[in-house]
């Protein structure tokens, strides 16, 4: 049974709403000085990056139910670009946990124990702070945004055919090799 299905949609909401606030909050000043925003973006990136890894795992097992030339070769761009997507998100979620633990002061506390730990930590929460305050952040927010929209609709092209709408074929006919 494939139970694929029932693990993917999660991850693409949350990760979308996720990256569309990232990218709102970027442009718009008054997103960006919300008390809410910062939060409820770490929420939504550290849930969805988790289910992503629960629809990773499950459509590693959904892979060997499917059968043919063009499908395998499609199922193979999916699952590539799905999993270059989660690395995206996790990459993102890696510089929201080094922000918090800056601002609670953990990231200081450990770093105090330990000299060169205290020296590795400066340096990383210098480099993810930088990254998490710069346009990097909604750029790879961006580009992850375009991983799920085309790990979509090469899904879609896999279950439903390539022909289910004009947005999924022309996705489709991108990645395929005739």
């Amino acid at each position: 049974m494939n139970i694929h299905p029932f693990f993917v949609h999660f991850p693409i909401a949350l990760l979308t709403v996720y990256s569309l606030l990232e990218l709102g909050s970027y442009f718009f000043l008054s997103v960006r000085r919300q008390a809410w925003v910062f939060p409820v973006k770490a929420f939504l990136l550290f849930v969805g990056v988790l289910a992503a890894l629960v629809a990773l795992a499950t459509g590693g097992i959904a892979e060997d139910l499917i059968e043919g030339t063009t499908r395998s070769y499609i199922l193979e761009v999916h699952s590539s670009v799905a999993g270059v997507t989660t690395l995206l998100y996790v990459i993102l979620a890696a510089t929201y946990l080094v922000r918090i633990f800056d601002v609670k002061g953990w990231g200081a506390r450990i770093a105090s124990m330990n000299r060169l730990f205290a020296w590795s930590w400066n340096i990383k929460r210098r480099f993810w702070n930088f990254f998490l305050n710069s346009w990097l952040m909604p750029f790879v927010a961006l580009l992850a945004l375009i991983g799920i929209i085309i790990t979509g609709a090469l899904g879609a092209a896999i279950v439903y055919g390539p022909d289910i709408d004009p947005a999924v074929s022309f996705i489709y006919h991108l990645f395929l090799v005739q």
